[in-house]
């Protein structure tokens, strides 16, 4: 007994993103070919549903802040939002930008890059603020676990905007340098940005420091938090790099590695929701799971392939992990919790 049931199909496009919606039934593929694949994760053999948005691609996929919905920002500069059995409506379009960064909260909020800009939209897609403009070009959104603030990561740092209605100037995170992806941690006190110079950046919002993690092999292009808050995970290494925050403060620069060792560098990693254990797919292709115990233990998923993993998400419950490639694969694991558990737990 292996512990987990796989459920794969190929498809005739690479993979640009994949999400649970809320309610934690239905996950969403989205693809170059402009199309978001839709599956029932409780059918047994669930097939495939295909939506077609756009003749160019999907750029940006996000879980709607509604339930059986997901977001998409399309190369047509438009936002849809694709509800799993009724399929997609247009939210809306952007007039010189595309939409390649996308963000929502279950408050009923749904956050959408326009070049340097922010468009703030309620749960029934209408406009009610836009953020900015920021330094550059917006690289990353994030919603705080209360959903009172929006981390907007750009060049030279990041943005922090109170959506308390009044939508006054943000509080500005600076270091020098293009920030890419950021996060928050689960007890909205630090925040931290990926950057082009193969390092994370973190600021601790109580004490006002900072702090450069790394470098990394090469630029860091996945980051997250384990289930508990107390590690940072981060790709960008030839194995999980992680940092700890268990004492509530800055840790040394210097990772601790992980995964396993390989050739090929781990190309993204995601933490499962609940358990201290995080997922990681490599540029070969390769997949495991890594418990994030003093000493890790780690299961193989999916021998090396001929593409990288392109994405990774877990199920909100935690007992299905998603992906593909971009090669056009697209699978579903589904697991015992029993097994997982094993895995996550400290001998």
């Amino acid at each position: 007994m292996n512990g987990f049931r796989l459920d794969h199909w190929v498809v005739d496009a690479p993979l640009t993103g994949v999400c649970v919606e809320r309610g934690g039934r239905y996950a969403a593929f989205a693809g170059g070919d402009g199309c978001v694949r839709i599956a029932d994760l409780r059918e047994r053999e669930p097939s495939l549903s295909a939506w077609s948005l756009t003749r160019g691609a999907v750029l940006a996929l996000a879980p709607d802040c509604r339930e059986r919905g997901f977001l998409c920002g399309a190369d047509d500069g438009a936002v849809y939002r694709v509800h799993a059995m009724d399929g997609p409506g247009e939210l809306v379009r952007l007039a010189r930008y595309w939409p390649d960064r996308l963000a929502s909260h279950p408050c009923g909020l749904s956050a959408v890059s326009d070049g340097v800009r922010v468009r703030l939209l309620d749960a029934g897609g209408r406009e009610v603020a836009e953020l900015g403009g920021h330094p550059s070009t917006v690289a990353g959104l994030a919603f705080d676990s209360s959903g009172r603030r929006l981390a907007v990561s750009h060049y030279n740092g990041a943005s922090l905007w109170s959506l308390n209605g009044q939508h006054s100037a943000p509080q500005r995170l600076h270091h020098r340098g293009s920030h890419l992806d950021l996060s928050w941690s689960r007890d909205e006190r630090f925040v931290v940005t990926a950057t082009q110079e193969k390092t994370l950046h973190a600021w601790d919002l109580v004490s006002g420091q900072d702090a450069s993690l790394g470098p990394c092999i090469n630029k860091v292009k996945s980051i997250g938090w384990s289930a508990d808050g107390t590690w940072l995970l981060a790709s960008g290494a030839d194995t999980v790099s992680g940092w700890p925050f268990s004492d509530g403060r800055l840790p040394s620069p210097a990772p601790r590695m992980l995964g396993r060792y390989s050739e090929h560098l781990v190309a993204r990693v995601c933490a499962h929701p609940r358990l201290t254990l995080a997922a990681a797919g490599y540029n070969d292709g390769g997949l495991e799971l890594v418990s994030l115990t003093a000493r890790p233990k780690r299961r193989s998923l999916t021998a090396p392939q001929e593409s990288p993993v392109a994405d990774l998400a877990w199920s909100p419950e935690g007992n299905c992990l998603l992906g593909g490639g971009s090669d056009g694969r697209l699978f579903v694991y589904r697991f015992d919790t029993d097994s997982l558990a094993r895995l996550a737990r400290a001998d």
